[in-house]
């Protein structure tokens, strides 16, 4: 390292004695390698993950780390795609990767390698890549083509590849070509795949509806009614369901049908934007995520939600929890 430094800047390069454990909690030690180096007459920190982190996680911790320590603050890391560069610039977060990949705008220098492939613009998750993540969560994907998932969930392969190449453009460490075929790859647990990708996450429901009566063809529980399925919560004095859009149009509700806003509905039907279905349920993690937030700020709910994430991460799902 003290060698491509001093090849980069041109000056003295010094590793300086640093005991992390001196400045930094305990979260930042657990999570980081680093290094104190003396540029020049600068003191400045080469920090790398020690695990996958996700860039809006990476952009919070290092925001608190140039406060906590007296230099800059440089992520170093031969394991981060070159996907990612752009929006680490937007960031504003220095890094070195090798000599073709480097950004210290405090010294005024960049080296971009361009991507060779036009990735899309996103910021969070498509609905079908959210599914996919979360089967794969959920079913132990770790090294699965793209041939193999379109046959799981019945699409195209040009469905699969767009997820695929979200997942690129979130600088996600989910993608791996083979030859001249992607798969979905991995080697982390399913708790550190979560929460790689929970900034990501979108809410499922696209719209709630209140209802006099529940249809007969409607039975797939979400929301707290998912929960207290999973857990033994007790569910609410109306119960919350689960439909497409297609099924949503298939019921061809009318006005008289919907409950006012003052009156105690017979069920709630969500309209989600994908479905995975476990036993007429909606999926332990969906069904978290199509809570509403004052829902959240109850302590039981919030004690069924640790509990079924414990579940979900411990491998007991599929399957009852």
């Amino acid at each position: 390292m003290e060698g491509l430094l001093e090849n980069l800047l041109h000056v003295p390069v010094q590793e300086k004695v640093f005991d992390p454990a001196e400045k930094l909690p305990l979260l930042f030690t657990g999570l980081y390698d680093i290094r104190a180096f003396v540029i020049g007459e600068r003191l400045v920190y080469l920090i790398r993950p020690k695990e996958p982190l996700s860039l809006t996680k990476l952009k919070k911790h290092f925001a608190k780390l140039a406060a906590l320590l007296d230099g800059d603050c440089i992520l170093y890391d031969d394991g981060y795609t070159r996907y990612g560069i752009s929006k680490l610039v937007e960031m504003g977060i220095p890094f070195i990767f090798g000599d073709q990949n480097i950004y210290l705008p405090n010294l005024g220098i960049q080296i971009h390698e361009k991507p060779r492939t036009k990735l899309p613009d996103v910021e969070q998750f498509s609905p079908f890549t959210q599914k996919l993540v979360l089967t794969a969560l959920y079913q132990r994907w770790q090294h699965i083509s793209g041939k193999e998932m379109a046959e799981y969930f019945g699409v195209s392969r040009m469905t699969v590849n767009r997820a695929l190449l979200e997942l690129e453009a979130l600088d996600l460490p989910l993608v791996a070509m083979e030859g001249k075929t992607k798969y979905l790859k991995y080697a982390f647990s399913r708790g550190m795949l979560y929460d790689l990708c929970k900034d990501y996450l979108i809410n499922p429901v696209k719209k709630s509806i209140r209802l006099r009566v529940k249809p007969e063809n409607v039975s797939i529980k979400s929301g707290v009614s998912a929960l207290a399925a999973y857990t033994l919560l007790g569910d609410d004095p109306y119960q919350t369901f689960a439909v497409t859009q297609e099924q949503y149009r298939q019921l061809a509700l009318n006005h008289a049908e919907l409950a006012e806003k003052d009156e105690v509905p017979a069920c709630i039907v969500q309209i989600h934007r994908y479905l995975i279905e476990n036993n007429n349920i909606v999926d332990p993690l969906s069904a978290i995520l199509s809570l509403p937030k004052d829902a959240l700020e109850d302590v039981r709910i919030e004690q069924a939600v640790e509990e079924i994430k414990e579940a979900v991460f411990g491998g007991r799902w599929p399957g009852k929890i």
